[in-house]
This record gives C-alpha cells, structure tokens and sequence, in this order.
C-alpha cells in the first residue's frame, strides 16, 4: 500500500512539473531584471511564445537605455536560455520624452469615446516598427473589437473596429439596394470624404457591402451588413505608416 501511494506521488509531482509553466509577465520580469535595466525607462518591450529545439520559449526583445535586448526564456521553468544585446538608437526618440504606455491607453479610449471602466479585455504592448516606438492597443465595447497604433508621440498611426459573432444568412436572403448601402457608408466617414470603391460580397455566409476612401493622407475602409445595414468593420490608417 505505502509503496502505491508513493508511486502516486512520484507521479503527481512528475506530473506538475511537467505542465508546470510560467506566464509571459513572469518572462519578462526575469528577463528585465538579468539585463539590469530599471523597468521605468523601458521604451519598447515585445514577447511571443515560440519554438527553440522542441522547447517551448518566451522570446522577448526590449529597448532601454539606447540597447536593445533579445531573450530566450523557457516556458517551463524560467530559466535564460539565450540573452544578447546591442546599442541601437531609435528615430525620433530621445530618451523618455515619449508617451508612456497608459498615456496610449487613454489616447486611444479618448478616440473611441470610451473610460476605462466601458471597455474589457483590454491589451497594451510596445513595439518597434521602422525606428519608431510603437503602442499597439486592444480593447473590447459590446460586439466589437478594437484595435489601435500609436506612435510614442501620440500620432494615431491607424485605427480599426469589427464585429464579433455575425450570423449567417442564405444566398436568397434580400439585400439593401446599392443607393442606400452608399448612404449610410457615407455617414461613418468624415464630412467631404467620397469613397472610391463599393462592392457587395458574400463570404462565409454572409452578405456585406465594403467600401474604400482616401483624403488628406488617410485611408478608410468600411463595411456594413447587406441584409441589415448595420456597421461591422471601420478602419483609419495614415498612408506614410502602411
């Protein structure tokens, strides 16, 4: 009996050790903390699961103090399995004078006409894209998502909102006519704004009407529902950020 029930712990103890793993903050923080760098002045900070020699890693890449840093963590325990660093330095960054990543937040709430308490699922990260601090952010508000970009100087690079969950009709289901889809397209984009493209499609059982625009830099897309002339999916990008 005694040598069963050691058995089974033998195997319990194997067994949380084996799915044992640490989440991405925990990856970073060790990361942040073997480089020595202090965590405030951390410009731009990047993490993704990956594969390395059939191990699962954090692969993480941070910019701090005019260095860029590139770690290999491991998944299951934490340990630095790869560390390097290189000075580089970032266009139109000097030092901290950038916004920080909850001033991005705000900005792009601010934009939505949202608080934080109206949102969920909210995601901030930090990138590097062409020698610019990126803020990259996420949120939630009723059936949409959406996405942000914005630059470490508070420029809004491009924006985005799509519906979740749409239901799928039939081929024979009735549809807006054309003149009606091109008016109410017309009332989501800015005053004076005429779009150069219109197209009805149907794809994965649904029916929609998608239009593009440019004006002043600034390229739109937009779709509605062909059956209900409701908005799915609204986009603004600047053209010198695509």
């Amino acid at each position: 009996m005694k040598k069963k029930i050691l058995v089974l712990l033998v195997m319990v103890l194997a067994c949380s050790a084996l799915f044992a793993q640490i989440t991405r903050e925990e990856a970073e923080s060790i990361a942040i903390r073997d480089s020595g760098v202090n965590s405030e002045n951390i410009l731009s900070m990047r993490s993704r699961l990956d594969w390395e020699d059939g191990e699962r890693i954090y692969d993480i890449e941070f910019y701090a103090d005019g260095v860029e840093y590139d770690y290999e963590i491991a998944l299951s325990d934490g340990t630095v399995l790869s560390f390097d660093s290189e000075a580089e330095r970032l266009r139109g960054s000097e030092g901290l004078s950038g916004i920080s990543r909850d001033e991005a937040v705000q900005i792009a709430l601010e934009n939505a006409g949202f608080t934080d308490s109206d949102v969920s699922n909210l995601r901030r990260e930090s990138d590097r894209d062409d020698g610019i601090i990126v803020y990259e952010i996420n949120f939630r508000n009723g059936d949409f998502n959406y996405e942000y970009e914005i630059s470490d100087s508070g420029e809004i690079l491009s924006y985005s909102m799509e519906k979740r969950g749409r239901n799928r009709v039939s081929r024979d289901v009735a549809v807006i006519e054309r003149s009606e889809a091109e008016g109410i397209i017309s009332s989501y984009l800015p005053e004076g704004v005429s779009f150069s493209r219109l197209e009805r499609d149907y794809d994965d059982g649904r029916y929609s009407y998608e239009a593009s625009a440019y004006s002043d830099g600034i390229e739109y897309e937009v779709e509605i529902d062909a059956v209900t002339g409701e908005l799915t999916s609204y986009q603004e990008e600047v053209e010198r950020w695509r």
